[in-house]
C-alpha cells in the first residue's frame, strides 16, 4: 500500500505550459486576423449601400414634402463638391423665397471620400461638373434624372434612377440607360 504524503501531493503540476499558452495565443491571433480582413472587405460595400439608401430617402422626402407643403422642392447635385442638398421653396423667416439664394436648405449631405458622383443625367443631358438641380412638384411628379455613383477602390458604378411621373427610385448595378419610349411601346 502506498502512503499518502502531503508534501508530494501538493507539488503536482497544475496549469498550462508556456508552449500551450503560446499556441492558444497564435490561434486567437489568426482568428482575429481573418475577422479583421473580412470586416475591412465588407466596409466599402456597406458605405456605398448607406450612401445609396440616403439618396433614396432624400428623394422620397423631397417628393413627400413638395406634396404635403404644396411647393416645389429641389435637390441640387454639386458634382465639384461631391455633395447634394435639398432646398425648400420657403425663406428662412417664413413665406415664399423671392430668389434662388433665399431658398431654405433643408438637408445637406457630403458623400464619403470613397464614393463620388460621376455624372447626373437630366432630360437626356449629362452633367459631369458644376451644380445641377432637379425639382419635385406639388402634384407628386419629379424631374426624371439619373445619378451615377462611383466607388473609388473598385471603380464600380451604381446607377440611381428617379422616374419622372412617380418620383420612384430604382437602383441598377453598373451604368444603366433606359431605352427611349417609342410609339410601338403603346401598341
Amino acid at each position: 500500500m502506498r502512503r499518502f504524503d502531503r508534501k508530494t501531493a501538493g507539488n503536482s503540476k497544475r496549469g498550462f505550459s508556456l508552449a500551450e499558452l503560446m499556441a492558444v495565443v497564435a490561434v486567437m491571433g489568426l482568428i482575429a486576423g481573418v475577422v479583421a480582413v473580412d470586416y475591412m472587405a465588407s466596409l466599402p460595400r456597406a458605405e456605398l449601400n448607406s450612401a445609396l439608401h440616403d439618396i433614396a430617402a432624400s428623394v422620397s422626402g423631397a417628393r413627400s414634402d413638395s406634396i404635403a407643403r404644396n411647393g416645389e422642392f429641389r435637390i441640387y447635385y454639386d458634382l465639384d463638391a461631391n455633395s447634394y442638398f435639398i432646398s425648400s421653396p420657403y425663406a428662412l423667416g417664413g413665406g415664399q423665397a423671392q430668389s434662388e439664394e433665399d431658398r431654405l436648405i433643408v438637408k445637406r449631405v457630403l458623400l464619403p471620400d470613397s464614393i463620388s458622383i460621376e455624372r447626373v443625367s437630366v432630360d437626356g443631358y449629362d452633367y459631369t461638373e458644376g451644380r445641377v438641380f432637379v425639382s419635385f412638384s406639388p402634384v407628386g411628379s419629379a424631374t426624371g434624372h439619373t445619378v451615377y455613383f462611383v466607388q473609388a477602390p473598385m471603380e464600380s458604378v451604381t446607377t440611381v434612377e428617379v422616374l419622372p411621373l412617380t418620383g420612384l427610385v430604382r437602383f441598377h448595378d453598373g451604368v444603366y440607360l433606359r431605352d427611349e419610349v417609342t410609339e410601338e411601346d403603346f401598341d
